[in-house]
Parts: structure tokens; C-alpha cells; sequence
């Protein structure tokens, strides 16, 4: 069974930054957000490095699908759920990249944000999803779609809480 979970590695800063460095210099007047797990201090997981590219309009989206191709990335998804996700063709040592393309004023670009957000200022949180994360893998047994669903679960009811505050 192929492991998916992995401890926090300070390395997956450092290459968030090389790779925000590479995209803003062939793609302008983007927002570019470290997101996901690796986003999150001591947070542990895939060590795939997760990027949220934050555009205006869906117009803009096929100039800047070719440049990511150029850059070495491979189209993956057509729009779905409020964003177009793309994968890096070279891994990392890590893992890989991601890239996911929203809209700013959107669901989905905030949802992002306040996930990451929430996680970070909440180390006991953090500290529990990395349990519950360590917990699925065991419990899927290399499966990424069933672990993708009980992760999916989980973010839904972090999102309750930062949206609906007691």
C-alpha cells in the first residue's frame, strides 16, 4: 500500500515560493495563495504543494491554461466545482503541484482562503485533522477517491464553523 500521508516538511514552503516566483513571471495580474495542507504550519499530508491561482473572469482562464502548459503543467480537469485543476508533469521530491484556478469574487476562492485560514490559527484543529487524516489513510488503504470523501466531509463542517461562529 503506497502511503499518502506525510509529516510537515519545512521544504514545502520554500518550494511554494520557488513556484510563485516561476508563475508571476509568465503570468500577470493573478492572486497566487499557498493552500492545503502543506499551507499550514506542522500540518502534515501528501506533500503535494497546492496553489490557488485566483483570476477575475472565466475569460481569462484559456491564455493562462497555455502558459501553464508551457511551464510544464498538464491540464487535468475541465471546470467543476468553481475551479479548472491542473498538475505539474515533473514531481517534486515531495510530491507534486497543483494548481487550482478560481475566480476571486467566488465560493470556492473563499472557501479555500478559510479553510487554510482556520486551520492555521487553530493548532488543536490542525493538530486533529493530521489524526483524522492519518486515521483515513489506514482506514482507505491507498483508495484517494474514499480519502478524498472523508476529507471533503471534514472541510464542509470547518467551513460551518467559520461561517456560522457560536
Amino acid at each position: 500500500m503506497k502511503k499518502l500521508i506525510y509529516p510537515y516538511n519545512s521544504e514545502f514552503i520554500k518550494i511554494f515560493n520557488k513556484e510563485k516566483s516561476r508563475i508571476s513571471k509568465r503570468i500577470k495580474n493573478v492572486q497566487i495563495h499557498h493552500i492545503g495542507s502543506t499551507s499550514i504550519p506542522k500540518l502534515g499530508g501528501k506533500g503535494i504543494i497546492d496553489m490557488m491561482i485566483g483570476i477575475k473572469t472565466w475569460e481569462e482562464l484559456n491564455p493562462i491554461i497555455k502558459k501553464f502548459k508551457s511551464m510544464g503543467f498538464k491540464y487535468v480537469h475541465p471546470r467543476e466545482k468553481g475551479r479548472v485543476f491542473l498538475s505539474h508533469i515533473g514531481e517534486t521530491k515531495l510530491g507534486g503541484v497543483h494548481i487550482h484556478i478560481v475566480i476571486t469574487d467566488q465560493k470556492q476562492y473563499k472557501n479555500l482562503l478559510a479553510f487554510r485560514n482556520y486551520l492555521s490559527k487553530n493548532k488543536k484543529e490542525s493538530e486533529r485533522f493530521f489524526k483524522l487524516k492519518q486515521k483515513w489513510e489506514k482506514q482507505v488503504k491507498g483508495d484517494r477517491i474514499k480519502y478524498g470523501k472523508l476529507k471533503e466531509k471534514y472541510v464542509k463542517q470547518i467551513l460551518r464553523k467559520v461561517y456560522s461562529p457560536r
